[in-house]
């Protein structure tokens, strides 16, 4: 793994995007990937993949993980994928960001500590009673139901929409939910 200092951009307490500085360990093809950043700050997926010669289905995959730690953000061009370099303004502009999984790479880039799973386990009954009633949901639409629905209970949910992610990706693992390419999840339903 290597270890990146990068400036990525998460809510304050008022819902505001702030920059800051963090500590991110991951493989050396996140790494080179987001190292392409330097030379311009907007790159497609198929010009990333011809750059470093990776399959453009895992270009995607691993930019996915970038985009979660909020450090780029996509937007579409046609059938192509654009990656662009969040700066203040933009972050500001784009409060409501989608983010995307990197299925197998997260686990690796980004480390869930003992404790905070143990603290992530609570939250678990909320997310299946929510999905049992609802359906289906995106990330972004868990993460704000839990900061509304757990703020009358015991635990204080404070946990940063990565740090859900994270832990609905385990919980995907598990097969006890399941993600779908166009973002939601589901509970899934157990195959007899």
């Amino acid at each position: 793994t290597v270890e990146l200092e990068v400036e990525a951009y998460e809510e304050d307490d008022d819902g505001n995007l702030v920059s800051h500085v963090k500590e991110v360990s991951c493989t050396p093809a996140h790494a080179t990937l987001l190292a392409h950043f330097e030379d311009k700050c907007e790159w497609t997926s198929e010009e990333l993949a011809n750059s470093t010669e990776l399959p453009d289905d895992m270009v995607r995959k691993r930019m996915g993980f970038w985009v979660n730690q909020r450090v780029v953000e996509t937007t579409r061009s046609g059938e192509d994928t654009v990656y662009t370099l969040i700066s203040v303004s933009d972050a500001d502009a784009n409060n409501d960001q989608s983010f995307q999984h990197d299925d197998e790479d997260q686990e690796q880039a980004v480390s869930i500590g003992a404790h905070e799973e143990e603290e992530m386990k609570v939250y678990e009954s909320y997310i299946f009673g929510m999905l049992s009633n609802l359906g289906q949901l995106p990330l972004e639409r868990i993460h704000s139901m839990l900061k509304t629905f757990v703020a009358g209970s015991d635990h204080k949910y404070d946990k940063t929409p990565q740090q859900l992610a994270i832990f609905l990706q385990q919980l995907c693992k598990e097969e006890k939910l399941e993600f779908s390419p166009d973002g939601l999840y589901t509970i899934l339903k157990k195959r007899s």
